[in-house]
């Protein structure tokens, strides 16, 4: 039984069509990867200290905080370990080349990215204003979310077309895990969690069931919808990969029955 989710083995594709398609869906993975880890030193937000306009860049942000690891061991040591996981998934994905891997580690800064867009978006209910926030968002932003979602799309895209010669099992797998998580988070929904005091329980058993709903609705986010494409990308090559299977296991039939 292989482990969930990353340690699928790899299967050589035997379809020169789909072998060149996979190739350069790999080297639009690596090209994501290094980008989003360049967006990480690049401005990231635009803001005005005394009249003054400055920007800052997201690992300078984190090197900020990881200053403050004396009063805040875990919080201050996630960003920079963000930014660390970001030189990784460079080297992995030109290295390794794994469309699993890919999707989980561009999810992260996809995930910083939307959720930076809800946070500005709760902040005003009027469109223009929030399209004029958003226009304070550096380069770096703007990169980081358009190749971690080109990534995480791109991924689902290979996983949903090699779904019956690969992908099977973890695919199955991840629609387990997103249906149980969408079950665990209408159980552990917070009775006030649209404002911040349903995330500050003093009750053990409170702030374990805050835990939860926080843990189940970041997985279900970032499993949800690609998830649901990786199925529509199966239903609409399904034919096609079944021939591509049929094709590639009748040479294997006829040699054994020779021998």
């Amino acid at each position: 039984m292989p482990a969930f989710p990353l340690a699928f083995p790899h299967r050589q594709p035997t379809n020169t069509t789909l072998t060149m398609k996979e190739k350069n869906i790999s080297v639009l993975q690596g090209v994501c990867a290094t980008v989003v880890f360049v967006a990480y030193f690049l401005p990231w937000a635009q803001v005005s200290i005394l009249g003054s306009d400055s920007s800052i860049s997201f690992a300078a942000a984190a090197y900020q905080l990881a200053s403050l690891a004396d009063k805040m061991p875990l919080a201050s040591l996630i960003p920079l370990g963000i930014v660390t996981l970001g030189g990784i998934n460079v080297l992995w994905q030109w290295l390794l080349k794994t469309n699993v891997g890919a999707f989980y580690m561009n999810s992260i800064p996809l995930f910083i990215c939307v959720l930076e867009l809800v946070i500005l978006g709760s902040t005003t209910k009027d469109v223009e204003r929030f399209l004029d926030l958003v226009k304070h968002l550096g380069i770096g932003f703007h990169l980081a979310f358009i190749a971690s979602l080109v990534s995480c799309i791109a991924a689902w895209t290979v996983i949903g077309y090699r779904f019956l010669a690969h992908y099977k099992e973890y695919v199955i797998a991840a629609s387990l895990l997103t249906g149980a998580c969408l079950f665990l988070r209408m159980g552990t929904e917070p009775a006030t969690a649209g404002s911040i005091e349903g995330f500050m329980p003093t009750a053990e058993t409170e702030k374990m069931r805050s835990w939860l709903y926080l843990i189940s609705s970041l997985l279900l986010f970032i499993h949800l919808p690609f998830v649901i494409y990786g199925w529509i990308v199966f239903a609409v090559t399904s034919g096609k990969q079944q021939r591509l299977l049929e094709q590639n296991s009748a040479p294997e039939k006829t040699n054994t029955k020779t021998v």
